[in-house]
């Protein structure tokens, strides 16, 4: 699994919600790369959160074996984009192309080559925008057929203190090489959570992202669980490294939507 992660910042409000731009970049971009979409786009449109600052849209397409996710936070003006895919791919293709579509002042890129480990990217609650948390499971024992992979994901969230925004999608598909796969993703109000599954070598590559920090312990035990196997790889790493400190401020903009008050006479 090739596994390319790119966090924007400083881009246009207006760009990170229009919807029609979203699903035409998660409908090109694949195609950029020579990767095969298993599903056309889906799009959620996220305006009535627990955090008014996370309105935006989520949106993500299966590829086969893999996924892409993209998360726009157009009032934080900053956007989230994850490609696992079973094959190579071009990453700076793939990272000039999201520039292009979503331009914005700042990027964070990484890639690896799972099971291998991202290099490290150390966590901190006070600075960064959340967690992204990987599992890499070999000899995974759990849930193989869609009805059973249906019902963990659609109770999941809740059991990690997350917030579900839909129910969750299970698709099969076939790697270029001809490798079976089984996948699940399900949209939460702090990000994705999804898992593939590959059928014939018993391996399974997890991760969930979330706006939100939470109890790693915990959680993990809980995933454990859901998830077990002959043994975990962990890795917890952090994306939007900095956020605090790179994030838009809106006091400006808000004395800007005051200023004709100044105009009124005494």
């Amino acid at each position: 699994m090739l596994h390319f992660t790119m966090d924007g910042f400083g881009g246009h409000r207006s760009r990170f919600d229009d919807i029609r731009l979203i699903h035409e970049l998660l409908e090109e971009l694949p195609a950029r790369l020579g990767l095969t979409p298993a599903m056309p786009p889906m799009l959620l449109p996220y305006y009535n959160g627990v955090e008014p600052d996370d309105c935006g849209i989520s949106g993500y397409v299966f590829l086969a074996g893999g996924h892409l996710t993209l998360h726009t936070f157009s009032f934080r003006e900053c956007y989230f984009v994850d490609l696992v895919a079973p094959q190579m791919f071009d990453v700076r293709e793939a990272q000039a192309f999201i520039q292009n579509a979503l331009p914005v002042r700042s990027v964070d890129v990484h890639t690896t080559r799972r099971p291998k480990a991202f290099d490290d990217i150390p966590v901190h609650p006070d600075e960064d925008f959340g967690p992204h948390l990987l599992l890499n499971i070999d000899g995974y024992t759990g849930p193989r057929d869609m009805d059973g992979l249906f019902k963990l994901f659609d109770n999941l969230p809740p059991r990690i203190d997350m917030t579900p925004i839909m129910r969750p999608y299970v698709l099969r598909s076939t790697t270029p090489e001809g490798r079976p796969v089984l996948s699940a993703m399900t949209m939460i109000a702090e990000s994705h959570i999804a898992l593939h599954i590959e059928e014939d070598s018993e391996r399974a590559y997890f991760d969930i992202f979330s706006c939100k920090f939470f109890d790693t312990t915990a959680v993990l035990d809980e995933l454990k669980a859901a998830f077990p196997g002959r043994s975990h790889t962990v890795q917890l790493i952090s994306r939007g490294c900095g956020y605090r400190g790179r994030r838009t401020e809106r006091e400006p903009e808000h004395a800007r939507t005051k200023a004709w008050l100044g105009t009124r006479p005494a």
